[in-house]
């Protein structure tokens, strides 16, 4: 069984040779340490500095090469081709920048993008979007969203690392790309959002559907330019609980899921929802929508992945749920243990796939990597 197969099966929700394992996404200052050399993929400062000497494609091309090493080097069974520098805050159709985007360096760590103020911020090395896409004001974004009702193009360089990725990895590691698509406040500050819920509901459902109609049509040319499965990427919920009520996740946000669920399905490729927090209100409406996995079922939000797998493993794939931290500042024996739980508590009978919660964070050490990994492999196996 190569490693796609592997993931194939999990996803499927049957019993592989071994417990497939995937990185969720990695801090580039952990990527450069794993690699010993220097990396564009999720390193904003540098991918900043380079598109705005006009080498944006040659930018999005490094990140090819930083996705197919990380996966070959250390024998993983999927790539999620993702860029992760923020560009979908400044403009929801981007995972990478376009080639006419306009880069500004205004200062150290202060950068203009399309007129877009954007700070970076050294230490956990990501941007952060100090304008947001939506207007705050209700009429102006209601207004704003009727000028780019028609624009659902999706820029060319947004699949054109996949098409390169897709074209060194194809049929020995699963593919998987990245869309948002049904909610992400993060567009306008969430407490405008909430109040638009209540007082402006007319904008709230507006700003969804054109949110769904962008990433649908993203999802579809990223199945053409090779994804095998599609993870959507908005988060519901905090530690505390779902965002709005699970009564408007049912009204406003899962229809949507749905509809973007399906049409991934019927491009014949797999569906994965991500979303963080504690999400035990409406993970029921989430797996009734056909999702194929499930992601990352988070353990600090107060999520037992243990008993999801009972009650949704017939029904639903579960993967996680490792900090992204990798024990932080403790030693391996932290993080091996931690692996050794995840698997007792999901693995029996397959059906589970394992990585870290969310983004490997820049504080996890080398040497807690290679043994997440290594455990993983060792007492991940099911029996013939």
């Amino acid at each position: 069984m190569n490693p796609r197969e592997r993931f194939i099966e999990a996803l499927s929700r049957g019993k592989p040779d071994r417990v497939p394992i995937f990185v969720f996404g990695i801090n580039g200052v952990v990527l450069e340490k794993l690699l010993g050399r220097p990396v564009m993929q999720r390193n904003p400062k540098a991918y900043l500095e380079m598109c705005s000497k006009g080498e944006v494609e040659k930018a999005n091309l490094l990140t090819v090469e930083d996705h197919v090493e990380l996966v070959e080097r250390f024998d993983l069974d999927a790539v999620r081709e993702v860029n992760q520098v923020g560009g979908w805050l400044i403009d929801p159709r981007w995972e990478y920048f376009p080639k006419d985007v306009k880069i500004v360096k205004k200062g150290e760590n202060l950068w203009e993008i399309n007129g877009v103020p954007v700070q970076y911020m050294p230490e956990v090395n990501s941007l952060y979007v100090m304008k947001p896409f939506l207007p705050t004001d209700p009429d102006m974004a209601k207004n704003f969203l009727k000028s780019i009702w028609n624009d659902v193009t999706v820029p060319d360089q947004e699949i054109l690392v996949l098409e390169k990725i897709a074209k060194r990895l194809k049929g020995k590691r699963f593919i998987l790309s990245v869309v948002q698509g049904t909610f992400l406040p993060f567009f306008s500050p969430s407490t405008h959002m909430m109040v638009w819920l209540h007082r402006n509901p007319d904008v709230l459902k507006m700003w969804l559907e054109y949110y769904l109609k962008v990433n649908i049509e993203r999802a579809k040319a990223k199945i053409d330019a090779g994804a095998e499965g599609i993870i959507e990427n908005d988060d519901y919920a905090t530690t505390m609980g779902p965002m709005i009520s699970p009564k408007y996740f049912r009204e406003l946000v899962i229809p949507n899921l749905k509809r973007l669920c399906d049409e991934v399905h019927k491009k014949g490729a797999f569906f994965i929802k991500h979303t963080d927090g504690n999400i035990s209100l409406i993970l029921e409406d989430i797996v009734s929508t056909g999702v194929d996995g499930i992601h990352p079922l988070e353990k600090k939000a107060g999520v037992d992945i243990g008993q999801v797998k009972k009650v949704y493993g017939k029904r639903v794939c579960v993967i996680g749920n490792i900090d992204g931290s990798l024990g932080g500042e403790r030693g391996k024996e932290y993080i091996i243990n931690e692996t050794l739980e995840c698997l007792k508590s999901a693995a029996s009978d397959g059906g589970y796939i394992m990585t870290t919660s969310n983004v490997i964070t820049s504080d996890a050490k080398v040497e807690n990597f290679l043994a997440w990994i290594d455990t993983v492999k060792k007492f991940g196996r099911y029996e013939s």
